[in-house]
């Protein structure tokens, strides 16, 4: 027994010395850690040229975060749903996927005689050449469809069915739809919709189950519900993950235009962009080759579609509607925005939206 004493405290000494190092070992290893390197500092100085200011959405929507992380549409095609487009001038120059097809004159290719087409080609993709403006995805590539000139847009369904499919079975994913069938979303029912649209409603599901992403306008009616085709997932959720509805804001951001139409039911999957507003429009392509101002939801909705494309070149591995989810969710929802009502998910914000992905 007197020779145990003299043993434990042995024991105890040993065990000390081991919790000491064990305590002392992780400060050790931690001070030979390297912290890791900031990521380099984006430079966006480069993208915000003279032809970049000179279309007021783009700084808006910080487009210019976006291109300095390698997203300006390339390699990405885009359906243009609307009344052609002048594929001559120069600022389509190699911005033209394929010649499309004219529903109008019943043959490929298309003409621009409203200039409506032209001035929403020039949003999504007009180059960049430091002439004017550019658009917001100015390497995307656009597939023009034309449809009837002088009538509201159900006195062409099949048209429009056929234009759908048609734009998707040459490679575009992201089909821009700068119009709207102008009946209220919320005044109607499953078998008006069948009635007036049951061709492009059934092309709509087909594309969305493929995986297809379509825009829409909200209308330019000042009321407090979109037209029928931005609000179509409200009676038909099955087309909710391939739809985005967009309002117009004015120029600079601040608030809704005077002209645009609130999300209201269409909330959920609904964003706000700038769409100019009266005497203070978004410059693009006219049919003429000039530049002039457009107002309202259609470019609101064609900058959206681009800057969908633009995404897709910088996220190739996630799909469009991935994507779009993506654009929903990292909306600036702060300050007027948060009035979903009015706004939906909120500003659209490309620098968020463009992060580095986890893993990245």
């Amino acid at each position: 027994m007197p020779e145990a004493l003299p043993h434990h405290r042995n024991k105890a000494s040993i065990s000390m010395l081991q919790r000491t190092t064990l305590l002392v070992l992780p400060v050790l290893l931690l001070s030979c850690v390297t912290p890791a390197p900031a990521p380099p500092e984006l430079d966006t100085s480069v993208f915000e040229t003279t032809e970049y200011l000179a279309q007021k959405a783009l700084p808006v929507v910080k487009a210019s975060t976006l291109y300095a992380r390698g997203g300006t549409g390339q390699n990405v095609k885009v359906a243009l749903i609307d009344s052609g487009m002048n594929d001559t001038l120069s600022e389509f120059r190699g911005r033209i996927a394929d010649p499309g097809h004219d529903f109008v004159r019943k043959q490929p290719g298309t003409v621009d005689i409203k200039g409506h087409g032209t001035q929403m080609a020039g949003i999504i993709a007009a180059n960049k050449d430091d002439k004017g403006m550019h658009g917001i995805a100015f390497n995307a590539q656009l597939i023009p469809m034309r449809f009837g000139d002088d009538k509201e847009p159900f006195y062409f369904d099949t048209e429009i069915a056929r234009a759908w499919q048609l734009s998707h079975d040459k490679g575009a994913q992201i089909i821009s739809n700068s119009w709207a069938n102008p009946i209220e979303a919320n005044t109607n029912e499953a078998i008006v919709y069948e009635r007036l649209m049951g061709d492009s409603l059934a092309a709509a599901k087909k594309l969305v189950a493929d995986g297809a992403v379509l825009v829409f306008s909200t209308g330019n009616e000042v009321k407090r519900e979109p037209l029928a085709e931005p609000g179509l997932p409200a009676l038909y959720p099955e087309l909710e993950p391939g739809w985005i509805a967009v309002m117009a804001l004015k120029s600079d951001g601040t608030a809704i235009n005077q002209k645009s139409n609130y999300c209201g039911l269409a909330a959920r999957w609904c964003i706000a962009v700038p769409g100019g507003d009266s005497g203070d429009g978004l410059l693009t392509t006219r049919e003429d080759g000039s530049y002039g101002p457009t107002i309202g939801t259609s470019p609101a909705a064609a900058l959206v579609s681009g800057a969908l494309a633009a995404l897709q070149s910088r996220y190739p591995q996630m799909t469009p509607q991935q994507l779009r989810e993506r654009l929903l969710s990292t909306a600036n929802r702060s300050g007027i925005y948060a009035n979903s009502e009015a706004y939906g998910q909120g500003l659209m914000d490309l620098e968020a939206a463009s992060r580095p992905a986890p893993g990245q």
